[in-house]
Order: structure tokens, then sequence, then C-alpha cells
């Protein structure tokens, strides 16, 4: 059987941190803001929001790592399930990774590598057969690389559309279903 190489995100595929985040937020502004509220990947612009300062405030929300709820119920389970196609890492360019590879453990969630890097765009340039991710961005440079791309269906990126290497997921046996028929498909071929 063909073993696959999947890149996993964390923060909005596996881990919940925006609505940490939103109570961080609500608590010391005036105007509260919901999860559906968020259109774009880059909404802090219209909160007055530089990409520094709201990825500072995700750090200070990771702190508090215990509080972070996961995106799905059985979110270990899935992974472990996906882990039946080959090798399974968390690849993120989170800031504040020793709270996230608690969280990972506190969860159950077992995997093969962490792998870090700087910007989340640079995942692009890593040799994955396939990238669960909620970034648009994120997805359109991947994608344009020729590489299938599973978008973690989140309220900042609908305006993405499914294309030949971006298929949309709600979740991650979702993710495992497609990767399977892509198996599937290619030992017919």
């Amino acid at each position: 059987m063909m073993m696959m190489r999947i890149a996993v995100d964390v923060d909005g595929v596996l881990a919940d941190i925006i609505s940490v985040w939103l109570t961080y937020y609500n608590e010391r502004h005036k105007l509260p803001l919901s999860k559906e509220q968020i259109q774009r990947w880059d909404f802090w612009k219209s909160i007055g929001y530089t990409a520094e300062r709201f990825y500072e405030e995700l750090a200070i929300c990771w702190k508090e790592w215990l509080r972070v709820p996961a995106i799905e119920d059985g979110i270990a389970n899935s992974i472990a399930m996906l882990r039946s196609l080959g090798k399974v890492d968390i690849v993120s360019a989170q800031i504040a990774k020793d709270y996230v590879r608690r969280w990972l453990e506190h969860n159950n969630i077992v995997y093969d590598d962490y792998v870090s890097v700087a910007r989340g765009v640079d995942k692009a340039d890593l040799a994955y057969d396939a990238f669960i991710d909620d970034s648009p961005s994120n997805a359109e440079r991947i994608s344009s690389m020729g590489k299938l791309v599973l978008l973690y269906d989140q309220p900042w990126n609908r305006h993405l559309s499914d294309g030949r290497y971006i298929i949309r997921v709600k979740s991650i046996d979702g993710a495992k279903k497609v990767l399977m028929d892509r198996l599937m498909s290619m030992r017919r071929l």
C-alpha cells in the first residue's frame, strides 16, 4: 500500500484558538467580535491591528493551552485514523510551539513529527503529498505549486473556491475520505 506524507496545521484545523482569542479581545474592547464575523484571513487589519500584534496575542492565548478547545469532538481518534494512510506531521508557523505541543499531548493527538516553519506560506516548500490547512494564503501558494490542499472550512476561507488542487473539507474524517479516494484512484492507474 502506498503511504502518504500528510501535513496538518494546528490553529483553525485541530485547535480552536480563535475562540480563546475572541474572548481575550472581547474582554478588552467595546465592540465584540464573533467567529462568524471573521470573513477574511487578515481580518485583523479591519480592527486596526498589525499582523505582529495579532500573532503576539494568539501566542498569549496559547499560554492558557488548557482552555483551548479542539475544533472537533474526537479529534485524537480522527488523527489516528488519518495516520493509517501514512506519515502525519504537525506543520505550523506557530510561535508558541511549546504550548501547542502540550496541547497536542493533553488531547492525545499522536503525530509523527512537529515541523516548524517561519511563515505559513513556507509550507509550500515542504515535501508532502497533502496539506490540511485553513489559511487561504497557504492554500493558494501550496496549490500553485501543484500540491494538494484540503482546505479546512472556516469563515475566513469561504471566498476560496475548490479547484484542481484545493478541496474543501469540513472535518479530519472528511479529509481522510478524500485522501483514501485519491489513493484508490492512484492504485487503479
